[in-house]
């Protein structure tokens, strides 16, 4: 195992305070009401700091509610967050609205947002790889509050911070709040304008794909929801970037790109290697399968299966499983061949067809830290493979 990798097991090299933490959320887990947050310090001070975020973004104003206008409630929701090694990173605290009892026409409208795809995230790697370039992440805080609102809609106060003598009031929102249907869509306009004030270009094919050039210098951003990766050859063009960034947003500086989406990323004087051990082991967890015997292929040599098999059928755990390997194939193209086999059955899974991933998971417990590898490079030409089928 690599010595990266051994940092990610083990519990070395922790703060007294990052081990409290750790011993504060991981024994008592995902808090999921009010009434229990409220009884731990760590908890009330996250939901401080929610809503310190929301008020000095001027997300709302204190009024009455107009007549004929219904409040859409809101909720505390509570998230232990880990980082790439397993360990506690930080409590997060969200104030929800319950968006599902919105009206569409009356509350929204429009909600489709855009997020970067797989394949664009790893041309991203491949490229700073390729040319030696560092690969940078940013963290939006409250990404969602950012996004201008067009329609009038109305919160009630979230519990435990009514304002005394004003209980019956409510806020009426001007930007979005985590849970409108349209808050996605709100968030984004608001940062492709900001990319567009500041010079990028969008990519014609991605939208979420913004690349500035000056002076033979290029600067190239990606976005997903709340996060952010950019890469470049000039650090300066780079650093004005993330401190422009920082003006605008509420932003968390992440340093070099370690952890994204569910994938490591190992960035070297070599090259960059990418894998997903973290989220691997978690699905083995999840399906029963981290005490199974390994093998050293991800399927029978020779191995068949009719469309109608024998057995119960076990439809919901089938699919589960085989989207869960669909997404380690961002990583994995070994089993790949496996994953698009299993993915035949779908339409109506028995227990004779769960041979198949099992065995897919067998092998991902054998090679649980097969990657990716790109390596640098002076060769610019860029290769491109298809089926002609």
């Amino acid at each position: 195992m690599p010595n990266w990798m051994r940092d990610y097991v083990s519990g070395e090299g922790l703060s007294e305070e990052e081990t409290e933490l750790n011993m504060t959320t991981v024994t008592s887990g995902n808090l999921v009401s009010y009434e229990e947050a409220v009884k731990s310090y760590k908890w009330r001070e996250a939901m401080d700091a929610e809503m310190e975020s929301i008020q000095k973004n001027e997300t709302w104003s204190l009024t009455e509610l107009p007549a004929g206008t219904k409040k859409i409630e809101v909720k505390w929701i509570y998230k232990t967050k880990l980082n790439e090694s397993g360990k506690v990173d930080k409590l997060k605290v969200r104030l929800v609205a319950k968006g599902y009892a919105q009206q569409h026409g009356v509350d929204y409208t429009e909600v489709f947002a855009p997020v970067a795809r797989m394949d664009t995230i790893q041309m991203i790697i491949a490229l700073a790889a390729k040319k030696g370039w560092l690969i940078y992440q940013l963290d939006v805080k409250s990404a969602f509050l950012h996004g201008e609102l067009s329609e009038d809609l109305f919160v009630e106060q979230p519990k435990g911070y009514e304002q005394k003598g004003n209980e019956h009031k409510v806020y009426k929102l001007h930007k979005a709040l985590y849970g409108l249907k349209q808050a996605p869509r709100a968030w984004f306009s608001r940062i492709e304008a900001y990319f567009s004030h500041e010079g990028f270009q969008k990519c014609i094919s991605e939208q979420t794909l913004f690349i500035k050039t000056s002076g033979g210098k290029i600067l190239i951003v990606s976005v997903y929801v709340d996060d952010l990766i950019f890469t470049g050859d000039d650090e300066q063009m780079m650093l004005e970037f993330k401190q422009s960034m920082m003006r605008v947003f509420d932003m968390t500086d992440l340093g070099r790109m370690r952890f994204f989406l569910g994938i490591e990323v190992l960035q070297q004087t070599n090259g960059t290697y990418i894998c997903q051990r973290k989220y691997t082991l978690e699905v083995l967890k999840r399906f029963g399968m981290e005490e199974s015997n390994a093998v050293m292929n991800p399927i029978v040599p020779g191995f068949k299966t009719d469309k109608i098999g024998e057995g119960n059928k076990i439809d919901k755990y089938y699919k589960q499983i085989v989207g869960s390997l669909m997404y380690i194939t961002a990583t994995r193209l070994d089993i790949m061949f496996g994953v698009s086999f299993i993915s035949r059955f779908m339409s109506n899974p028995t227990k004779v067809h769960l041979q198949a991933p099992k065995r897919i998971l067998r092998y991902l417990k054998g090679t649980i830290n097969y990657g990716i590898f790109y390596k640098k490079n002076e060769n610019k030409q860029l290769i491109a493979y298809t089926d002609s089928d």
